[in-house]
């Protein structure tokens, strides 16, 4: 795999900014609540910069990528396009013929059992994603990281020839399942949002719970627990646990009304795998809308009181974060 000057990190995020430079944050037109649900930029940067651009050889490359942004999911894609091209490259599709194709080699916590190959990548505020990327079909060409509609970077790959002697492994690291038997425990968490007359965003929780109210959720340590995570929400929400890594079980679509009415889970259809590339340990795990999502979390290390959270900024800052305590046997 690429070493030294070939591993590079890539921290992408959007802000706000105003037709002078600045920074801009927005609050909501009412004083007394100037909480908004969630801010999306006008502006994506990458390692602090707008538009960059990256002078690459024609071989692999290795990117840590983070998505830094308070609320924004981005579905990358690479594109490539001749480098004296006026006209900006199309949008990347599986059947498009300048999508450039990638390997992701870890999530947030660690190395993937084997390369997963890819040609997009949903990427939520906080999660990680280790990737490879070959530039050698693409000599003189310049390639271009995108999500939807955004143009995020330019890569400018040389013309000229060089020896790759680096090779993407077929088997990375051993990532052995946890059966869900080991689970001593199965909690049911909802993700609640609360809308005002105007049906607006104005309150979100954790399991219709504020922060102060007393904890919850007390693991043993030692333990493992399989945590259910319920969202009636019309949001994907990115939750983030302290302390822990855990696996990905499966989600599965269900009936809101019916959960929230008489607290059955009704559910729509067969549950849903992880994809190859969250088939390994991770921290944060997108809740997609009007999904249970289910993970099964070891508790290991050390006992106190930590948080779980939505990694939306605006969720997280306003009650959507809860603690829980890892207790001793």
């Amino acid at each position: 795999l690429p070493r030294g000057k070939y591993e590079l990190p890539l921290l992408v995020y959007d802000r706000l900014l105003t037709r002078e430079g600045q920074l801009l944050y927005p609050v909501s037109p009412d004083p007394k609540s100037p909480w908004v649900p969630e801010v999306f930029g006008n502006a994506i940067l990458v390692n602090g910069k707008l538009f960059p651009y990256l002078e690459v050889e024609p071989r692999k490359y290795r990117f840590r990528l983070l998505n830094a942004s308070n609320a924004r999911i981005y579905h990358l894609s690479f594109v490539a396009a001749p480098m004296d091209s006026k006209e900006p490259p199309r949008q990347a599709d599986r059947g498009s013929t300048n999508a450039v194709p990638f390997h992701q080699i870890g999530t947030d916590q660690g190395l993937l059992p084997a390369p997963a190959p890819l040609q997009h990548l949903e990427i939520a505020p906080a999660e990680r994603a280790d990737l490879v990327l070959d530039f050698s079909d693409h000599r003189g060409e310049q390639v271009i990281l995108k999500s939807d509609a955004f143009v995020i970077m330019q890569f400018r790959v040389s013309p000229e020839k060089v020896v790759d002697t680096s090779s993407l492994p077929s088997c990375l690291r051993a990532v052995a399942k946890i059966p869900e038997s080991k689970a001593a425990q199965t909690r049911l968490l909802t993700l609640d949002e609360y809308v005002n007359r105007n049906g607006n965003p104005a309150m979100l929780l954790l399991n219709a719970s504020r922060w102060k109210l007393p904890i919850t959720e007390r693991p043993v340590l030692g333990s493992t627990e399989i945590w259910t995570l319920i969202n009636p929400t019309n949001d994907t929400h990115p939750i983030h646990l302290h302390l822990v890594r855990f696996q990905i079980l499966d989600r599965q679509n269900y009936e809101p009304w019916l959960f929230q009415t008489k607290r059955e889970l009704h559910f729509l259809g067969p549950p849903q795998p992880p994809a190859p590339n969250e088939a390994g340990w991770k921290d944060t795990v997108q809740a997609y809308s009007r999904m249970v999502t289910r993970i099964i979390v070891p508790f290991v290390g050390f006992t106190g009181r930590y948080v779980w959270h939505c990694h939306i900024l605006e969720h997280e800052d306003n009650e959507m974060m809860r603690p829980y305590e890892v207790i001793s046997k």
